[in-house]
């Protein structure tokens, strides 16, 4: 269970709401009220995405990204971490980025609610050569600007803030680490999926 209070930067009206997670299973409750994640929402969006690749496969990819995504957590807050040696090398390109564009963590990990409409947790608030970003971070092999793009929307519109910039750290398995910009969806199309989200649950 992870529990934080409200995080929409004055997009909700009910100051005392708060946000919960449920780990076990991947739920959002506001208020005590289930809500629906921004994972969800992609899914909707896009749902066939996975549809071909054996959920096996799926785990393993989530597990490799979830490791690495926690030691650059850990490593930013100046914690331990372990990786194998293909998760340090990986790592590693993070470190080089990190060098390179002069990326400096701000928060990492915050949970984040859109009224009562949606809830998700970014990866990634940044200086970067010191502007202000917005960022994910993908192990993936290759990259899906589009869902990046609806992604880093609803987060921004969640935390409430324009950013300068909005980016997809991509750390591939089998390549060098890039930096991507990404240009978000605009709060117009945002709203709109949501709304068919909605009536879809009717």
């Amino acid at each position: 269970l992870v529990l934080q209070g409200n995080s929409c930067k004055g997009e909700c009206s009910n100051h005392m709401e708060k946000l919960e997670y449920l780990d076990e299973s991947h739920t959002y409750l506001l208020s005590g009220v289930i809500i629906p994640s921004v994972s969800e929402l992609l899914q909707f969006i896009f749902p066939n995405k996975y549809s071909n690749i054996p959920t096996q496969i799926l785990k393993a990819k989530a597990s490799f990204g979830t490791n690495v995504h926690n030691a650059i957590e850990n490593f930013e807050n100046q914690l331990p971490y372990s990786l194998t040696p293909m998760e340090q090398i990986v790592f590693e390109q993070y470190l080089y980025l990190k060098d390179q564009y002069n990326i400096e963590a701000v928060e990492q990990e915050v949970m984040v609610h859109y009224e009562d409409k949606f809830a998700g947790r970014f990866d990634m608030l940044a200086n970067i050569d010191g502007k202000r970003s917005l960022v994910d971070i993908k192990t993936t092999a290759k990259l899906d600007h589009e869902s990046l793009a609806y992604q880093l929307g609803f987060y921004a519109m969640a935390y409430g803030e324009d950013f300068e910039k909005y980016y997809c750290i991509h750390l591939p398995k089998k390549d060098i680490g890039r930096l991507v910009e990404i240009t978000p969806k605009p709060k117009e199309e945002l709203l709109r999926v949501i709304e068919e989200y909605e009536r879809s649950k009717q």
